[in-house]
């Protein structure tokens, strides 16, 4: 074994391990072949029989480092990503119409407070002057006897039908009414309606005989046969009015 030998290639295989090994990450084809060589060296050096006097060779000057070839570029195959699907057709739909708008209706105007009419002025009667007792006219005759006779009630019916009266004009009905306008005031309602005024303000009913005979019994011959009985009953609802 030639030892020197020996010893140089170990020295070799030393530093080129330790080289390596501090740069593991770009170890190359090269360094390995590189290492692999100095092993057969070692064993060729181990199983030589040359005297170990010879003297050793100059070591070899390392191979010059050729630096590793640039990595082929690896073409990646980008395969084509076929393009999205088209979005789906939305068909438009119509916006429904806008409800119809609905005007309120205007509120009612207020309701307009008619003031009352005023009141008619009161209608002035003109009040007769007081009668004064005067002989009646020769024209009426005896039939005032007739007319303003005072019979007296012996019958309770006729008692109750002789009771006194407030007001003329609220107690003659309205067919008795007709009948006495018609017959004793020749169908004249004013003259009606003017005698049971000045009738109602009279206090005694010898007052109303006088007011009577000198503006109406004559006038309208109430002392006829024909109108004498009408006349008589109304003399003697007139006469209740002063009880």
């Amino acid at each position: 074994m030639d030892f020197q030998k020996a010893k140089i290639y170990l020295d070799k295989l030393h530093r080129e391990f330790n080289r390596m090994s501090k740069d593991q990450e770009n170890i190359v084809r090269l360094d390995v072949d590189i290492l692999a060589s100095y092993v057969r060296e070692l064993y060729d050096a181990i199983l030589s029989e040359a005297n170990t006097s010879v003297p050793a060779p100059k070591p070899e000057p390392a191979p010059a480092r050729v630096a590793p070839p640039a990595p082929t570029p690896v073409v990646e195959v980008v395969k084509e990503t076929p393009p999205p699907p088209p979005p789906p057709v939305v068909e438009e739909v119509p916006a429904p119409p806008p409800p119809p708008v609905v005007e309120a209706p205007p509120p009612p105007p207020p309701p307009v407070v008619q003031a009352p009419p005023p009141p008619p002025p009161p209608v002035e009667v003109e009040k007769p002057a007081p009668a004064v007792k005067v002989s009646p006219p020769a024209a009426a005759g005896a039939g005032l006897d007739l007319l303003f006779e005072e019979k007296q009630a012996k019958e309770l019916s006729e008692k109750l039908a002789e009771s006194a009266i407030a007001d003329l004009k609220k107690a003659i009905a309205l067919n008795d009414r007709l009948l006495y306008t018609s017959e004793l005031f020749a169908g004249d309602g004013k003259a009606f309606e003017n005698a049971l005024n000045a009738l109602n303000d009279f206090s005694h009913f010898d007052q109303a005989r006088d007011y009577l005979i000198h503006n109406y019994v004559v006038h309208y011959t109430w002392t006829d046969k024909k109108r004498l009985d009408t006349a008589k009953a109304f003399v003697k609802l007139v006469r209740r009015r002063y009880k």
